[in-house]
């Protein structure tokens, strides 16, 4: 529903900004499906459009650090949309030029939309469009300080912050956590999580950053939490992750983990992998999907799997276990564990290495 007039002669601007800035990341990544591009990459090639940048210029312009940049036009080039030059004045310097023909093919992707926007642009008088430029000007440069205030701000907020992205076609999806998750429910989506939604994120006491690449048969969500910073203030309720069950998931995470709950019964879970270690882990399974494999290395001091009744564990100890309690039957301390132990097409394949504290497999609740 598109928002309209707050009251009698009054417009409500703020709404209707939040749809466009909606519409527009729903058509760019619609788009970069179409392109095998990333919305960064988009971006760097909208501004080359134009004309040949300096390296600097477009990491200026993206608001992304020079290693970032960097491995952007890496892959760009790769692929064959730019090439990269030293400044004829001063040789420390690259110029970046886009490869036309690459970009006429964009031309032809994105025509349909700058067609419709300039039929859109005649209905206004060029006093009224004056006006507009002069809105969308200032509101594109309070968004660029708006996103270097997210990456440079406090580390603490409030008011949670919220990340997301759109579901688009890939039937599949792969999620890395990166730099230490704590306090986190990742859990699988309901009525709540819109359809044409892929993933939603409320995070307490700080944003991580995230990065969506899109591929035809796979989206990888990448999100860096920070290394330096405590993300969330001791107390402090969970942040959460929620995932679209209308696509199987993977998921990894990757710099340890503190307080981690994984709710993956609503979900097509493939794998799910931690290293770094891990304090507190709590898994709830939904029945296996092919290769259905779980490992957790660099140790963990709880750890709690449930699994719907009657499906078999295959574990896999290595590194030892104080306490381990499987359906309620108390093993006591082990050494190790072989694998082999549990057989069937329907089962998951359980790694642990580094040692466990505690370790209870238990039947779904």
């Amino acid at each position: 529903m598109t928002a309209g007039p707050a009251r009698d002669g009054d417009v409500d601007l703020e709404a209707l900004l939040r749809e466009l800035v909606s519409a527009a990341q729903l058509f760019q990544a619609a788009a970069g499906v179409r392109a095998r591009l990333t919305p960064t990459e988009l971006a760097v090639l909208t501004i080359l459009r134009s004309s040949p940048r300096l390296a600097g210029q477009l990491s200026a312009a993206t608001r992304l650090t020079t290693g970032a940049i960097t491995k952007v036009l890496d892959g760009l080039e790769q692929r064959g949309f730019l090439t990269r030059a030293p400044d004829p004045g001063d040789r420390r310097r690259v110029i970046v030029t886009a490869v036309a023909e690459r970009v006429a093919a964009l031309d032809v992707l994105l025509g349909p939309m700058t067609d419709a926007a300039a039929t859109i642009q005649t209905t206004f008088s060029p006093a009224d469009q004056r006006t507009i430029a002069r809105f969308l000007a200032a509101t594109t440069e309070m968004l660029r300080d708006q996103t270097q205030s997210l990456r440079d701000g406090p580390a603490t907020t409030a008011s949670p912050v919220t990340l997301g992205a759109p579901l688009g076609a890939a039937p599949r999806a792969r999620l890395l956590l990166a730099g230490g998750a704590r306090h986190l429910a990742i859990v699988a989506g309901d009525a709540d999580l819109p359809g044409d939604s892929l993933y939603q994120g409320s995070f307490l006491g700080g944003a991580p950053t995230s990065q969506v690449t899109t591929r035809p048969d796979e989206t990888e969500v990448r999100i860096q939490f920070g290394r330096n910073r405590s993300l969330w203030r001791p107390g402090s309720r969970a942040s959460t992750l929620t995932l679209s069950p209308r696509v199987s998931w993977s998921i990894y995470v990757r710099g340890g983990a503190e307080n981690l709950a994984v709710d993956t019964a609503g979900l097509a879970m493939t794998s799910f992998s931690l290293t770094g270690g891990v304090n507190h882990l709590a898994l709830r399974l939904g029945p296996p999907h092919p290769p259905a494999r779980i490992s957790v290395t660099g140790g963990a001091k709880g750890l709690r799997i449930e699994r719907p009744a009657g499906v078999p564990v295959d574990l896999r100890l290595r590194g030892g276990a104080s306490q381990v309690v499987v359906d309620g039957e108390h093993l006591g301390p082990q050494g190790s564990w072989p694998s082999g132990r549990a057989s069937g097409k329907d089962r998951y394949e359980l790694a642990l290495t580094g040692g466990v504290k505690n370790l209870v497999i238990a039947p779904l609740t």
